[in-house]
């Protein structure tokens, strides 16, 4: 085992699909203002009530590799430090299939930080039938496979009711809009529970993917109901962590929603915002694993935590 360096605690607020586009607020929703705890554009910086991030920039989605992003390659790249466009020979979208699972399996971030004894935590609740789906072993996410690989437990109803875990819409209404009777939560609510747990473990993960969906059907008014929820819980996460103790990273893992005129990705660098006590940065200077690619948030998780990045 790998002696610590540091007691921090990292958060990972994942949201699918969004990029670091224009200040335009007639194409980009996050040039408005509305949201400032996500207002990350070309030009403008996230705003919070415990203040700026200390790091916020676009993160390189492309990896190298030419074509549109995607959410496969991305995830896994992300969750794990391994180049997966690269490894694919092309940008892969969807759920990961056999070559992305076996780089989830080998390399996941929660993986590596239980097997050093650390505790890694996935904080979505998955509805009761989810596994029982005779599809669902086809269609795991990235996230879920990370899971898997680290051999901790789901959160299932009975935390969510408990308390102790959130559904990935945050406040039930897409859970509602599928026929499940969940009582009332709202955002707030919500990031209080993922700060409460992200207190307590060395690593947290939560999962968004709303953002995706609204911006590829171009659903105006789902994707603001989406981004008024995340950055209400979002505030609400800065609000309740210590940050001498916790880092806490909202990401993407490439471009969609920052581009109202098209239904696709887009070859935008990924949403990276982080906040943690100490000197904010402006992307031009940092530590040596200051994340500039989606590859480098598995080695930078990891430092936080204070571990070494090696498998």
């Amino acid at each position: 085992m790998t002696p610590a360096t540091t007691n921090r605690r990292v958060l990972l607020l994942f949201i699918d699909g969004v990029g670091v586009g224009v200040d335009d607020p007639a194409r980009n929703p996050l040039a408005t203002g509305e949201f400032p705890t996500l207002r990350l554009t070309e030009k403008l910086t996230p705003q919070s009530r415990v203040g700026p991030p200390a790091m916020a920039w676009g993160l390189d989605a492309g990896l190298g590799v030419p074509g549109l992003p995607q959410s496969a390659t991305g995830q896994t790249a992300i969750l794990t430090g391994v180049n997966a466009p690269e490894a694919m020979g092309r940008h892969v979208s969807g759920f990961p299939g056999p070559t992305l699972r076996r780089i989830l399996l080998e390399h996941s971030v929660l993986k590596r930080l239980r097997d050093r004894g650390r505790s890694a935590v996935f904080l979505n609740a998955f509805r009761p039938e989810y596994f029982e789906h005779p599809e669902a072993h086809r269609r795991l996410s990235a996230t879920s496979i990370a899971t898997l690989a680290s051999g901790a437990p789901f959160r299932s109803w009975e935390d969510l009711l408990a308390g102790r875990a959130v559904t990935h819409d945050l406040t039930h209404w897409r859970m509602r809009e599928r026929g499940y009777a969940l009582p009332d939560r709202s955002a707030e609510e919500a990031g209080e529970i993922i700060a409460r747990e992200a207190m307590r473990h060395d690593f947290s993960l939560f999962e968004y993917f709303e953002t995706d969906r609204s911006g590829h059907a171009q659903d105006g008014e789902r994707l603001t109901r989406c981004l008024r929820d995340l950055d209400r819980a979002i505030g609400t996460v800065l609000d309740r962590v210590d940050l001498e103790r916790i880092t806490v990273i909202v990401a993407s893992d490439h471009g969609n929603i920052e581009d109202g005129s098209v239904k696709t990705h887009t070859q935008n660098p990924a949403f990276f915002a982080a906040w943690k006590s100490g000197a904010t940065g402006d992307g031009a200077s940092g530590p040596p694993n200051t994340p500039r690619r989606l590859t480098d948030l598995t080695p930078f998780i990891l430092g936080e935590i204070g571990v070494t990045s090696a498998a």
